[in-house]
């Protein structure tokens, strides 16, 4: 940092410090904001400060907050993506959904192009990479689309909070049928099968996303499941877990069930029963999505991870 850039950071630090003692935070982030066009001040004052003012605030400072579609693998919220498409097109609403991990790279990339995330950067700077996010489009419903665990560091950071979450809808498969298909995409293996269902040998892994390495958060299935379905998560950020067999038994009460939750949480939309029956007769589930074939010796293995949500969710198949 030149000496000239250096005075210009430490004055403009100390205007924001005194918004943070006298807990104004609406200007807070209203001064910072001024110094978008100058990236690399914007840059530190954000990461700088940023966090912290975030952690003690439950402020909304946006018009519209993120909501989550979450799951353990990406390619069960294929249907509901699907879905909520279709129903936020019709009312033309100004929305968009996304991956995550894009909407981050995509928003650091404008203030500096970076090469990686590893996981320390994914944890500590959750609430900035969120903060960033809503301030594209402000007036756009955003849906993100999230296959890592809730987290809770220490020095309450958490994944989110209720000044950047409207509420998540979490889509929760059979355990069986989730291994099953992480198996059948490793070519039958059993062994890694049921490393990358569990996580256990808790290794790094990581992921391209528009050229930027990103370090997964891995957790094993069970400890996915419960991180998002914790009491404390589902009041706390509005949360609803989805069985995916209800929506392949029952499409029309579940794809309700979901509009009315976005809409009890916030979300300017009608419930159109119309609407939502239009889209089951174009878009049919099938019984046999719910079929998966594993041997007794594997269940045995697999449920002594996750016998407990089994039984609390009563899957019947």
């Amino acid at each position: 940092m030149s000496f000239l850039s250096n005075i210009k950071f430490q004055y403009n630090q100390k205007i924001l410090q005194d918004y943070i003692k006298s807990g104004n935070f609406n200007d807070f982030f209203n001064n910072i904001e001024k110094h978008r066009e100058n990236k690399k001040l914007y840059t530190q004052l954000l990461f700088t400060l940023g966090t912290d003012v975030l952690k003690k605030t439950d402020e909304n400072f946006f018009v519209s907050k993120l909501t989550w579609l979450n799951s353990f693998l990406e390619e069960d919220l294929n249907y509901l993506e699907k879905f909520l498409n279709f129903y936020f097109q019709n009312y033309k609403k100004n929305f968009y959904i996304n991956s995550y991990e894009e909407e981050i790279v995509n928003e650091l990339n404008v203030l500096q192009k970076i090469k990686e995330i590893n996981f320390n950067d994914f944890v500590n700077f959750s609430y900035l990479y969120q903060y960033l996010i809503l301030q594209k489009n402000d007036d756009k419903d955003k849906f993100l689309k999230n296959c890592s665990p809730y987290f809770s560091s220490t020095g309450q950071l958490n994944f989110s909070n209720i000044s950047l979450t409207r509420c998540f809808l979490y889509v929760l498969d059979h355990p069986y049928s989730v291994y099953d298909r992480i198996k059948k995409s490793l070519d039958g293996d059993q062994n890694l099968a049921r490393n990358v269902f569990l996580n256990l040998d808790n290794q790094k892994s990581f992921k391209k996303v528009n050229n930027v390495e990103i370090e997964n958060i891995k957790q094993g299935w069970h400890t996915h499941t419960n991180s998002w379905t914790g009491s404390n998560v589902l009041n706390v950020h509005r949360g609803k877990v989805i069985l995916k067999k209800d929506i392949i038994t029952n499409p029309f009460d579940t794809l309700s069930s979901i509009i009315l939750h976005l809409i009890q949480s916030g979300v300017k939309i009608e419930l159109n029963y119309d609407l939502i029956n239009n889209f089951i007769s174009n878009n049919p589930t099938t019984k046999n999505e719910e079929q998966f074939d594993i041997s007794h010796k594997e269940k045995k293995f697999i449920d002594q991870y996750v016998g407990d949500i089994v039984s609390s969710y009563n899957f019947d198949y």
